[in-house]
């Protein structure tokens, strides 16, 4: 039975970074199969096949009768993210009529608290999310916050948990460390690293702890950007005069962001599903990461030896030494069974049951 063409707009958050790289990951998904107009205007770009015939329009920088025309035109809006396309997602619901999806990534609970949000920006909160029929969150830690925070659905909305899949990853620019000698004994460099914005919730303040209880001959090269830049500038300037420490801004997305260093490190103080972790386990780099509830969610079934034992810059360290002294042979396997849980074929069909139900 040939099912009804869907026509899926997307509210897109521009940016760099997990969402950015899932949306562009849906959209493909849906319209894989089908032709490309070729369009890369004002307008998006709009895929179709069988099923789906997919809009995807950056909400801030699309004029605002284009957004509710398009709205009209299409079966089911997504916001691409629980904040400001949902924001945006739910006026276009109220002057259209169409069924609106959340596309929740983090854990809610978690980031109101990082962003110490009033009680006020709380209950407004609330009262955005009662519009929403469709919850898609990236993982059970993120679907238990945001139910945690919403305290019950209404009896119209639903819930579901679609998990980031994997893409493949392009090469990518390639990245030069220009790591030194591994200090003063000669062994060569031990290099970790870090993709990522170096934010507060990121915590990079412990990669340089971390880095301080790792072998001399260890190095951190940092790829990203953010409003720390220059406080672990000022933080690592030790390691930055002894060459352990390298900042390297900015790079296009791709596998060359991994493949320079033997271990990704990642410290986050919560995490939905991070893109990080799996595109790093994707390029064969082991991703050695606290034990958050996202965390453990990911890697506890396969390789728990993946997370520190707890959340100090030693146990961190001691986590990284583990891996390294474990048959390559075992973390290779392990990682490739966590990525192959990952795939594309069940992101795709789980997020057309979720559009075909809308």
């Amino acid at each position: 039975m040939t099912q009804p063409v869907r026509r899926v707009l997307i509210l897109q958050e521009p940016g760099w970074g997990g969402v950015a790289t899932m949306t562009q990951t849906l959209h493909h998904a849906l319209g894989e199969a089908g032709d490309s107009d070729g369009g890369h205007g004002a307008q998006g770009n709009i895929y179709a096949n069988a099923n789906f015939q997919v809009t995807t329009l950056p909400w801030r920088q699309t004029p605002w009768r284009t957004l509710v025309r398009a709205a009209q035109q299409h079966d089911v809006i997504v916001a691409s993210h629980n904040f400001g396309p949902t924001y945006c997602g739910v006026a276009l619901k109220a002057l259209s009529g169409t069924p609106l999806v959340s596309w929740v990534h983090g854990p809610l609970q978690d980031v109101l608290q990082e962003a110490h949000a009033s009680v006020l920006k709380k209950f407004w909160l609330r009262q955005v999310y009662a519009q929403v029929d469709h919850f898609v969150s990236v993982s059970r830690t993120s679907e238990n916050s945001l139910l945690g925070f919403l305290k019950q659905l209404k009896p119209t909305q639903r819930s579901h948990v679609i998990a980031n899949a994997l893409a493949p990853l392009p090469a990518g620019q390639a990245i030069h460390v220009h790591a030194g000698h591994g200090g003063d004994s000669g062994i060569p460099p031990l290099l970790v690293g870090y993709v990522g914005r170096l934010s507060a919730e990121k915590r990079p303040g412990l990669l340089l702890d971390t880095l301080r209880f790792l072998p001399d001959e260890a190095q951190l090269a940092l790829v990203g950007e953010g409003p720390l830049h220059r406080h672990l500038s000022h933080q690592g300037m030790d390691l930055l005069m002894q060459g352990r420490l390298h900042f390297l801004g900015k790079h296009p997305w791709g596998a060359s962001l991994y493949r320079p260093w033997e271990i990704t490190l990642l410290t986050s103080r919560y995490e939905g599903c991070p893109m990080t972790a799996l595109e790093s386990l994707a390029c064969g780099v082991p991703c050695v990461a606290l034990p958050i509830p996202a965390m453990r969610e990911l890697f506890d079934r396969d390789a728990p030896y993946l997370l520190a034992r707890g959340d100090a810059p030693v146990a961190l360290a001691e986590a990284v030494m583990t891996v390294l002294s474990l048959p390559p042979e075992q973390v290779q396997g392990d990682m490739a069974r966590i990525v192959a849980r990952h795939n594309l074929p069940a992101f795709r069909q789980a997020w057309q049951e979720v559009l075909l139900a809308c």
